[in-house]
């Protein structure tokens, strides 16, 4: 073999290695940017075009932190905010002390009004343990409720019912200790019965949060108003 036909072959075997390691590299960087926006939370989710609205396809059942059980149909002539949440994230602690009881203090008062958290961690929130937050948190009315399941199924259905973002455990001890065992969707959802209204991640100004409130208060009253205004026959 000639040494023109060595130089050959090398530079051809140098450029298909150079191929294939551009081809994988853009394969890694494609599945990067899907497991990346696997993560992201499902923001917009719910539109008021009519026949854009998002509902929930199935009843669920789940024990309030004071033992009762309920139902997500119970909420059906409610307009409530849920939230994922347990006992030991600090980084919940911080949310609902702040935001959320904020946002609370401001509607409680609402018949029609609820705040909802969903527990990421049911075998160890116990009812006892739900019970002590929300007395921290001072809450003197039933319109905060605190709810736990089966982990399986209630991870299924925040997930694919509700658009809550996949659940992960972390395993990093630095991590942990600064944001608790669960790396969990921080977002809020507003419902209107049935119907997911929108959903945000958490940076989510509040005084657009008391808007989109009212507004699906004043939604969710103008079947019963309209009710009343009908003439007798």
């Amino acid at each position: 073999m000639t040494d023109r036909k060595k130089i050959t072959l090398i530079y051809t075997g140098v450029a298909l290695i150079c191929v294939l390691v551009l081809g994988m590299s853009f394969l890694l960087v494609g599945l990067k940017k899907v497991k990346k926006n696997d993560e992201l939370p499902a923001t917009g989710v719910g539109k008021e075009d009519s026949g854009d609205l998002v509902v929930l396809k199935s009843d669920f059942e789940l024990q309030r932190q004071d033992g009762a059980a309920v139902k997500i149909s119970d909420l059906n002539d409610k307009v409530w905010l849920a939230a994922q949440f347990y006992a030991t994230c600090p980084m919940c602690a911080e949310r609902n002390q702040s935001s959320l009881v904020e946002i609370y203090n401001e509607f409680k008062d609402e018949d029609e009004f609820l705040v909802v958290c969903f527990s990421v961690d049911p075998e160890n929130d116990t009812e006892e343990l739900l019970s002590s937050v929300r007395d921290g948190l001072q809450l003197n009315k039933n319109n905060w409720w605190f709810l736990r399941a089966e982990r399986e199924k209630l991870w299924e259905f925040m997930t694919k019912e509700m658009y809550f973002t996949t659940i992960k455990e972390r395993t990093d001890p630095i991590h942990i200790a600064q944001k608790g065992r669960w790396a969990h969707d921080m977002g809020y959802q507003l419902y209107r019965g049935d119907t997911l209204v929108h959903k945000w991640d958490q940076g989510l100004p509040l005084d657009q949060l008391r808007g989109e409130i009212r507004a699906a208060l004043a939604e969710i009253r103008k079947p019963a108003e309209s009710n009343e205004k009908e003439p007798e026959s």
